[in-house]
Order: structure tokens, then sequence, then C-alpha cells
């Protein structure tokens, strides 16, 4: 009986190691360790990967080239937005389409950056236990 008394206090935790145990066992890829794959993000249709991979390079900036040019320099005003796209090129209106869609892109990876590291909880994370007044 007092072996077995001894072994039941030297197998007893304390709260914090165990909560290091559970911070340990939650081995979640930190923001800058994950594995990134363009087929989770991107439509690429079996076999055609290049192709499609080249039209997004071509159609994506100039589309974004041309809202722009639309909305932020041309007013939105259909008149004033025929009037430059008269003297604008392909290649200058992609230009400013892939400016601005890189500098979107950046945005968006500051931003899962930031939430990742100054984020707080996980999904899985407890609630916060609320403090009652009295």
């Amino acid at each position: 009986m007092a072996s077995d008394q001894n072994q039941d206090s030297s197998q007893q935790i304390s709260l914090p190691q165990i909560k290091r145990r559970k911070r340990g066992n939650n081995k979640e890829k930190g923001f800058l360790d994950q594995e990134i794959s363009l087929v989770d993000s991107i439509l690429f249709p079996a076999g055609y990967e290049n192709i499609m991979l080249g039209l997004y390079f071509l159609i994506v900036p100039y589309i974004a080239g041309v809202l722009f040019i639309f909305f932020v320099i041309g007013k939105g005003d259909y008149t004033v937005f025929l009037a430059l796209n008269d003297e604008n090129s392909f290649f200058l209106t992609w230009a400013i389409g892939y400016e601005v869609t890189a500098a979107l892109i950046l945005l968006w990876i500051l931003k899962l950056a930031l939430f990742d590291f100054i984020g707080g909880r996980k999904k899985n994370d407890e609630p916060a236990k609320r403090i009652r007044i009295p």
C-alpha cells in the first residue's frame, strides 16, 4: 500500500505541466512553414496547366489595368475612358494592371501574415472566459 501511494504521488502532474504537454502536442505549421500549391487556388484544367498559366499571366493584369484606368484615372466616366484608351497601348495597360495585381497580392499576403502572427487564437482553442464583475 505504501508503495502504491508513492507511485500515485510521483505520477501526479501539476496543471502547468499538463498545459505544456498540450501545447507541445499541437505542432501546427507556422505561416512561413506552410506549403504553397497553386492547384488549390487557381483553376488549372488537367493537361493545360502551362497554357492556362500563360493566359492568366496576360489576361488578369490587363483586366486589372483596364478597370484601374476606368475607375481611378477615368473616374468612371465612359467618354473619358475611351479618350484615355485610344492613347494607351495593350502593353501600357497590362503594365498598370500588373502593378495593381502585384500590390493586391502583396497586401493579401501581408494580411494573412498579420492574422497568423498577431491573430491570437485558433478555431479549436477554448473560448475566453468572461470575468464576472459583482
